[in-house]
């Protein structure tokens, strides 16, 4: 009988596995290199409120939930949000904490409209509510640190607006975007990846 250690040193060896946790490694990092570069793209972008981007990194999020399942999609969005707040000038600054808290907000709310409404939302429907999930988490904790309500009042409009507006423009990306990859379409990426 085979001790435990012996028996995962097995398991490693085994050539599918092996190829699989490549695959996955592979496409996390790939999918991180190019959310970053969104990221900076997005950064460079003129903001019609502080706080309020596009998204653009959003598209690939989505992308992945699709077709990757959402612990890839999960490792990819929470590494940028990381990784990007070090280019940005370091951890847990008051950006880090806007951008972690509606960052963690709206990628669950994603992940649960991919695996319950897609069929009905669609790519666009999904990408508004975690552009809306993102934004409004990010106004109440911009409300909530200067200790003023009616920072909520005078802001929701604009950030429904711009909520609808570019939650729409990134969930059309993240569509067109699987349509010319046929593994996304299909909803898989790789037999690992889907099994997250």
């Amino acid at each position: 009988m085979q001790s435990p250690a012996e028996e995962r040193a097995d398991v490693v060896r085994d050539p599918r596995e092996v190829r699989e946790r490549i695959e996955r490694l592979s496409l996390v990092a790939a999918a991180t290199a190019f959310e970053l570069v969104l990221f900076v793209l997005d950064s460079a972008l003129p903001r019609p409120i502080p706080w309020i981007k596009i998204g653009l990194a959003n598209i690939v999020t989505l992308a992945l939930l699709v077709g990757a399942g959402w612990r890839v999609a999960a490792a990819v969005h929470f590494l940028r949000i990381t990784i990007g707040a070090v280019l940005r000038g370091g951890l847990f600054t008051p950006f880090f904490l806007l951008s972690f808290g509606g960052g963690a907000v709206s990628f669950i709310v994603m992940a649960l409209a991919v695996r319950w409404a897609i069929p009905v939302l669609g790519f666009l429907g999904v990408s508004f509510l975690g552009a809306l999930a993102h934004n409004t988490v990010q106004l109440l904790m911009v409300a909530a640190a200067l200790s003023d309500s009616s920072v909520l009042v005078l802001l929701w409009p604009a950030v429904l607006l711009f909520s609808l507006f570019y939650g729409g423009f990134s969930g059309w990306c993240s569509f067109h975007f699987c349509r010319r990859i046929p593994q996304l379409a299909e909803g898989r990426l790789t037999q690992s990846a889907r099994a997250g």
